[in-house]
């Protein structure tokens, strides 16, 4: 019987074992076709990916071959009384070992862990690899023969040493996967919930993720659509500016930790209030479906329904505007003219611009622009 064993298991690089090792990924599935094919390859009784906590002394199968829902139940219901998991010395991280280096086949055999668990489902002899290591924490495979079939041999041992590291670095790739995805929803979650219309946009203002809000925001503010992916704006002078100002945002020579975030008014025809969106950029991420890096943007619309209290906001504090000055730049700063500014504080022009100038000599700007973007930085949450 030995010979037939040992003539099962081939080579593992470059095998067939391998590529579904790799192929897994994130599918529940294909690992329990992965220990599938392991157990075939090994001629096992049973095959187990599980995990054994030192510190709580629990554990339990993660996949196993063939699904044996009562055997793995027994597994978890014997965490504490496993006597091959005594000493966490011995699970070292890429480490190969059959039970007997653990314990004795006659000491294993007085164990309740024996006798209520092994016996019962003809489990006997067992090889054991560490797949990988996390403090008090291991993850393992193991195979297991019945009394009555061989014990594992030199080469099937080293077969099983040559597979560990796919298995190691596959497991490292699915926890990776499933790390990066929990914490997309979680970063969502937050997006969802805080932000108001936050957009990542690519150089050509595609919309590559929006929050919750986002589409409604682009119905509901007046000076921002959405065409066939792409963020525009209301009117084509307005998308000039907005194409500009995220092809800023998202050049190559721009670094995202340094360059302030651009604000800007575009004017929503039939509206009271003119839509005030922010433009950062984002840094540089890589396309799965382009194959190479892009940069991004962060679009956000701002101060939307003109409802925060512009006379006693931190950018009228800071530089000590006066009642009718706070007025007149809450104005400007939501995308008014110096005569819509005029008809809405119910003054002349000459008034409005008067106004506007003391407001340029105490915030040291030179243009309406300019203080939109000092007031973007000081009050307006992005």
């Amino acid at each position: 019987m030995t010979p037939l064993i040992a003539s099962a298991v081939a080579p593992v690089a470059g095998d067939d074992l391998v590529y579904h090792v790799h192929a897994a990924g994130d599918s529940d599935d294909a690992w329990c076709g992965v220990l599938a094919r392991i157990r075939e390859r090994f001629r096992v009784r049973w095959a187990a990916l599980a995990r054994h906590s030192f510190a709580t002394r629990q554990g339990f199968a993660l996949y196993s071959a063939p699904r044996d829902p009562l055997l793995c139940d027994a597994l978890a219901d014997y965490a504490s009384r496993n006597p091959w998991f005594l000493s966490s010395d011995a699970y070292s991280e890429g480490r190969v070992m059959a039970g007997e280096e653990l314990l004795s086949n006659r000491e294993l055999v007085k164990t309740d862990f024996y006798r209520g668990l092994l016996l019962p489902h003809g489990l006997y002899h067992r090889l054991c690899g560490v797949i990988a290591r996390r403090n008090t924490l291991v993850y393992y495979l193991d195979l297991h023969r019945g009394p009555d079939e061989p014990r594992f041999g030199p080469r099937e041992r080293n077969a099983f040493a040559a597979l560990l590291p796919h298995l190691t670095l596959a497991l490292d790739i699915r926890w990776r996967l499933r790390e990066t995805d929990d914490m997309n929803r979680a970063l969502r979650s937050i997006v969802n919930t805080h932000a108001r219309a936050a957009m990542l946009v690519d150089s050509n203002a595609r919309m590559v993720f929006g929050s919750a809000g986002a589409h409604d925001a682009c119905d509901t503010v007046a000076g921002l659509r959405i065409e066939e992916g792409r963020i525009v704006a209301a009117s084509s002078a307005d998308d000039r500016v907005l194409q500009d100002a995220i092809a800023r945002a998202t050049h190559a020579s721009v670094n995202a930790d340094e360059r302030p975030a651009q604000v800007l008014s575009l004017s929503a025809p039939g509206h009271a209030n003119p839509a005030v969106i922010s433009i950062r950029a984002a840094g540089s991420v890589f396309s799965a479906e382009l194959g190479e890096m892009r940069n991004l943007a962060i679009l956000t619309a701002l101060n939307v329904a003109s409802d925060d209290d512009h006379a006693d906001c931190a950018f009228v504090r800071q530089f000590g505007l006066s009642p009718a000055q706070a007025r007149m730049s809450s104005l400007i700063v939501t995308g008014h003219s110096i005569a819509s500014a005029a008809r809405e504080l119910h003054v002349s022009e000459n008034t409005a611009r008067s106004h506007l100038k003391q407001i340029f000599q105490k915030t040291d700007t030179h243009s309406q622009m300019e203080l939109v973007h000092l007031h973007g930085r000081i009050c307006l949450s992005i």
